[in-house]
Parts: C-alpha cells; sequence; structure tokens
C-alpha cells in the first residue's frame, strides 16, 4: 500500500462522516465480494479538492459508488445487510438509494453481469431501473486506487467522470445540468492538471492555433477515447453525444450549456467540443 496515492477524507469533504460510511459499506462490499469504485462529484473531489487543491464550483454531500454485481438478488441482500446491520435507512422514492444516520445519500449504482443492454434493473419501489453503460468500461480503463489513512478503494479518473456524466446527461438533460456543469469546470483545470504529461507525451497539441483549454480538452479527448476504444456502441454514443453539440440543428444544446457554465462565447464552447472529439477519434477512428 506504500505507493497508493493517500488523501485524508477531510481534505476531500470538511463536513460529514464519510470515513465511517465508508467503512459501513466495505464492510458490506467485503462480505458479498463486490468490487466497486467511487463515482460522480465525490471522485471528482478527490481529484480537484483532495490531488490539486482546486475547490470545486459545485459542492455535493451524495457519495455515489459504482458496484459490480451478478444478479439483482446479490444487490438485495447487500441493502438488506447495510439497513439491518449498518443502519442505512431504504429511500422509498429510489431502489438505489440509501440514507445514512447523519442524513448523507449514498447512491449504489450496479453494472456488470445484472446489465441487459447496458441498463441495470432491481426490486424495490420509485425508480428501478438505471442505464449503467460505461460503468465497465469506466471501472476496468479509468479507475485508480487511493488510500485514506487506513481505508483503501478505486476511485474513477477525471476523464471516466466525463464519460459518465456525458451519458447521464444525455439520458435526462432536463434533470443533469449539473453534470455539464461538472464537465466545464474539469476543462477548466485540466490543463493544469495534465500539464507534464501533455508537454511530455503530447507536445504534438502546442500549436499556434490552440490556447490551453483547446490543448486540454484534445487531450481529455485522447484519455477518453483509450477508456471506449474496446466497445464499439460506447464509442458511438459519446461521438454521437458530442456531434450534437456541434450539429447546426443545435439537437442536444451541448454547446450553449458549456458556454454558460464556463462563461465562454458558444463559438469557443464548440471549439471545445470539437477538439474533445478530434482526440477521441485520433484514438478510435
Amino acid at each position: 500500500m506504500s505507493n497508493l496515492l493517500t488523501i485524508p477524507f477531510n481534505k476531500i469533504r470538511s463536513e460529514g462522516n464519510y470515513k465511517e460510511i465508508l467503512e459501513a459499506l466495505e464492510r458490506g462490499f467485503s462480505k458479498f465480494g463486490i468490487d466497486f469504485y467511487l463515482v460522480g462529484a465525490t471522485a471528482r473531489d478527490v481529484w480537484m479538492r483532495g490531488v490539486h487543491e482546486v475547490p470545486p464550483k459545485r459542492a455535493t454531500s451524495d457519495i455515489d459508488f459504482g458496484i459490480m454485481i451478478k444478479d439483482s438478488s446479490i444487490f438485495e441482500e447487500l441493502k438488506n445487510y447495510l439497513i439491518d446491520i449498518e443502519g442505512f435507512t431504504p429511500y422509498k422514492e429510489n431502489a438505489f438509494v440509501l440514507i445514512w444516520k447523519d442524513k448523507t445519500q449514498v447512491d449504489l449504482i450496479p453494472f456488470g453481469e445484472l446489465e441487459h443492454e447496458g441498463v441495470a434493473t432491481v426490486k424495490g419501489t420509485g425508480f428501478t431501473s438505471m442505464n449503467v453503460e460505461g460503468f465497465m468500461e469506466v471501472f476496468e480503463q479509468a479507475s485508480e486506487e487511493i488510500q485514506t489513512e487506513d481505508q483503501h478503494f478505486k476511485v474513477c479518473t477525471l476523464a471516466g467522470i466525463v464519460i459518465l456524466k456525458l451519458i447521464a446527461w444525455d439520458d435526462r438533460p432536463e434533470m443533469r445540468g449539473d453534470d455539464i456543469d461538472d464537465i466545464a469546470e474539469i476543462i477548466k483545470n485540466y490543463f493544469h492538471f495534465n500539464s507534464d504529461a501533455i508537454w511530455e507525451h503530447h507536445s504534438d497539441l502546442f500549436t499556434d492555433d490552440n490556447d490551453l483549454d483547446e490543448i486540454a480538452s484534445q487531450y481529455l479527448g485522447r484519455e477518453i477515447g483509450k477508456i471506449i476504444s474496446g466497445n464499439t456502441k460506447l464509442n458511438e454514443r459519446i461521438k454521437g453525444i458530442l456531434d450534437k453539440g456541434l450539429s447546426d440543428s443545435n439537437s442536444n444544446n451541448l454547446d450553449e450549456l458549456l458556454a454558460r457554465e464556463s462563461d465562454e462565447t458558444i463559438d469557443y464552447s464548440r471549439s471545445l467540443i470539437s477538439h474533445i472529439l478530434a482526440g477521441i477519434k485520433e484514438i478510435t477512428g
């Protein structure tokens, strides 16, 4: 464990007893032999605040975990254990959500063998089906292990976060505007976070026509391309979302949303989208 990146949880989040929550979840995951990784805004906070000491613009109190599950019965057993033994409370409006003692919301997002055409369906009340497209690829290709004091677990990388957030937003754009806000913030900081790797391995991106955010966007696209290159459907899904954002019909308003969240012009936001897309195509064709 000595080579793991060590980040105290209080450096990521100053509020909430996340150490206690994680310990309770880990006992459940271990009991049922479940591999898991941290996703969503808390994963974003690991890299932004925990590693690079950049406080994110948007705060969240939720914690999201992707959990690899063979079938829905194991998911149900895990939830029952966490409720009966560890003190979580079910949330009747969403079968994927549990509430911790201090009212922190924990989202458990199952993926793996229980999926059917990219959708995970579980028993329960309220919201019981979820699109988990990309979760397996991100887990396998874009998760890194970190340590928080005496705990260690995998965390989704920023490139993986962008993939999952693009899909989540595209599925429910009317409810997922914060995902574009997070993507805009990642792009804004991506060169700063990865400058050494870009200078050393991607010097071809430094041209008179590209500024640092455009360079970072194309590098981000290359990183995304590595993650999705093995899944044709996922590859086409991500490229299709970005293509729509560049379409003259403006069919998904991605360019307008990215411009608003990054405080840039629509033309510049389109340039960033086109650079991400170009980077992906360089890897996947």
